[in-house]
């Protein structure tokens, strides 16, 4: 979990009792962050990056320790490249760094050798 207050306010964590009720949410349009086993719904913002203080950390050498967030606005969901050494692709296109790239479901992300899929409640065969 994040070491500072700040952060803690940003988002709510899957390991958490409100993250673990989220993560059996079955409202139909609900995205998830699909990848090792894992879902996680996307509630609000999500960082991603090898650093452990990260929501998603990735032990990967290819991902940068704060490599990119993927969060929702309102009813869209983006995601945005922090300068990372290696890129952030969606569906195999790059999100240009400090930019942010609007995701739809069955979109694939993929930050150094972890692909990260996209999958909405009701259509992936959730």
């Amino acid at each position: 979990m994040p070491g500072n207050d700040e952060d803690l306010n940003k988002t709510i964590y899957s390991d958490s009792a409100v993250g673990q009720r989220l993560s059996k949410v079955r409202k139909p349009g609900a995205l998830f962050i699909v990848f090792q086993g894992r879902k996680i719904p996307i509630t609000t913002r999500i960082t991603v990056g090898r650093d452990p203080d990260n929501i998603i950390s990735l032990d990967d050498a290819l991902v940068s320790r704060r490599h990119a967030v993927i969060q929702k606005v309102k009813d869209d969901f983006f995601v945005e490249d922090l300068g990372s050494t290696n890129g952030t692709f969606v569906n195999g296109h790059p999100v240009p760094s400090g930019k942010y790239a609007r995701l739809h479901p069955a979109d694939v992300i993929l930050i150094g050798r972890t692909e990260l899929s996209l999958e909405q409640f009701g259509v992936q065969g959730s």
